[in-house]
């Protein structure tokens, strides 16, 4: 039964509504980049969905024939053990020998002794087989891969080197598609004398070394070769054993130099490999002099090594290299996946109350600059100071608003201080004191009251008074200052004189007629000082012959 693995599409959905929920009610980002962002979110999740799908696809479409070896050698395993069991890829060279099923035919899995041995004929199928292989687990990846190196099939070490720089991309391409370190091993496969050992199990020992990290200096292969060593000296007499180990010390130097070389340089773009163990057998295809190996040896020392045969396959997997493969802790995916949700949240949760503290010091920021500045306006600037007024009554009515109606996500999650604001904004509205009115005028005609050069009301004159009489008796308790103004005919003096005569006679017949102190009348001539325009034409000189009577507030009494 295949495993569900990791919902990657699910969490990517999850993450999207997360992040357009979050846009859209706490807009942490301000409002001018709500739809661009929320386009931004959808093409982000749209493309990672169709990606991770076509993805998913292909690696399933490719390994198809390994997932039916797989399941097919794997029946009788419950999922929980599978799970747990190793499972290695295996690449490089001489795969069909090392997956021999005897008659000519090769097998694609090996159940061997605690661990699946998995075939991967291309380096280059690496990324898409590890995929594969993590839904099968259901999310658990690959415990490792075995580069299998056969020198002799090589027909120098220039050829191997862009063989091993294939395997190394492949393997740095399959941690990243799993998102996880897949550990390396090498396993060198290579006929290292022609003796024949009086123990034939000696010929089928691998020697290496493995460990629980990454192996980062020689001197574990140092060790090997001492074991080797130590081995053939229990064994001494044996040529086969002497042999052996000098041609091992001689293939642990060559792999390190030509094979570790290329696959750790950490000048190649490639990511280096985790080399996590590597091991050598007397076991492999037929060599002679002119094979990588041998051509090394036959330059270091200048005698050819002798051509020898191949071992029949099978050939034996590098099962004691697995000993010491570290262990990872097994996580349902399913647990992975909601830890990951978890995480998610708490990032949504994060922009969240960041965007609303962003807002929160807006809306501070913006009462206090609105108070500021209607503080800031003089009383006899009104219109500026009824602006500023109008702007602190929209923030008075967006506070209630919130008061009443619930705070907005925006401005929420524990962080709003809005209301505080309202007692300052309902003083400040308070304290608006509109400008005084300003004062009624009532001009007359002068020519309609008075004979030209005359003080005296002419006889009906009186009918042109009554509008005056009538705003006078309307506003009781205001000062009536009563002024009197002519054109600039004639001399100046008598101009003034004459316009204050005018005002007298006009404010003695208002007292009379209505019954007003004198102490509220105040006269005063102007004579032509004050024109209302230019006295250059007939008409301009009529509209200044003129008398105003003006009602201005009694300050004295209003102090009172």
């Amino acid at each position: 039964m295949q495993g569900l693995g990791y919902p990657a599409r699910t969490i990517v959905v999850f993450a999207a509504l997360l992040a357009l929920a979050v846009h859209w009610f706490v807009q942490p980002f301000g409002k001018e980049w709500i739809w661009l962002s929320t386009v931004g979110i959808l093409f982000a999740a749209a493309a990672l969905i169709g990606w991770r799908t076509r993805q998913l696809a292909r690696a399933r479409r490719r390994s198809a024939h390994i997932l039916s070896a797989l399941g097919a050698a794997t029946v009788d395993i419950p999922l929980n053990l599978r799970t747990r069991m190793p499972l290695v890829l295996v690449t490089g060279d001489a795969l069909a020998s090392l997956f021999d099923h005897g008659a000519g035919t090769s097998r694609l899995v090996i159940i061997g002794d605690g661990a699946i041995w998995l075939r991967v004929d291309r380096p280059q199928d690496l990324p898409e087989v590890a995929l594969a292989m993590r839904q099968w687990r259901d999310g658990q990846p690959p415990d490792g891969v075995v580069l299998s190196v056969a020198p002799s099939l090589h027909a120098d070490a220039d050829a191997l080197s862009q063989r091993l720089r294939v395997a190394r991309q492949a393997l740095a391409d399959a941690s990243r598609i799993v998102s996880a370190r897949l550990p390396g091993y090498i396993a060198v496969y290579q006929r290292l004398t022609s003796i024949t050992p009086r123990d034939p199990n000696m010929a089928r020992q691998w020697y290496g070394a493995s460990a629980g990290k990454p192996l980062i200096d020689a001197r574990r292969f140092e060790a090997v070769i001492r074991n080797a060593e130590s081995e053939a000296c229990r064994h001494a007499g044996d040529r086969y054993a002497a042999a052996h180990v000098a041609a091992l010390a001689s293939i642990v130097g060559w792999t390190q130099r030509v094979v570790l070389g290329t696959l750790t340089d950490p000048r190649q773009p490639a990511t280096p490999w985790a080399l996590y163990g590597a091991g050598w057998i007397d076991c492999g295809p037929a060599s002679d002099a002119a094979k990588p190996w041998e051509r090394d040896v036959q330059m270091q020392t200048r005698v050819a090594p002798p051509a020898v045969d191949a071992t029949p396959a099978p050939w034996p997997l590098p099962q004691s290299l697995l000993e010491a493969m570290p262990r990872r802790v097994a996580m349902s995916p399913r647990l992975t996946a909601f830890a990951h949700a978890v995480g998610i949240t708490a990032l949504a949760a994060g922009a969240a109350f960041l965007g609303a503290g962003r807002h929160n010091a807006q809306l501070l920021d913006r009462v206090h600059a609105d108070l500021d500045r209607y503080a800031s306006i003089t009383p006899d600037r009104d219109a500026a100071r009824r602006d500023a007024l109008q702007a602190l009554v929209a923030d008075r009515d967006e506070l209630d608003r919130y008061a009443r109606t619930g705070v907005p996500l925006r401005l929420s999650f524990g962080l709003y201080h809005g209301a505080q604001l309202l007692p300052p904004l309902n003083a400040a509205i308070a304290s608006y004191q509109p400008p005084p009115a300003p004062p009624a005028v009532v001009t007359l005609d002068s020519m309609s009251l008075f004979d030209s050069g005359k003080a005296q009301l002419k006889p009906g004159s009186t009918r042109a008074l009554v509008d005056a009489l009538e705003m006078i008796k309307a506003h009781p308790g205001k000062r009536i200052l009563v002024a009197g103004h002519t054109d600039n005919a004639g001399d100046a003096a008598s101009n003034l004189k004459l316009s204050n005569a005018r005002a007298a006679a006009l404010r003695d017949w208002l007292i009379e007629a209505s019954g007003i102190p004198a102490t509220q009348f105040a006269v005063q001539g102007y004579g032509d000082t004050r024109p209302i325009v230019a006295n250059d034409t007939p008409g301009g000189r009529a509209k200044n012959r003129r008398v105003e009577i003006t009602l201005v507030p009694d300050t004295t009494n209003n102090a009172n």
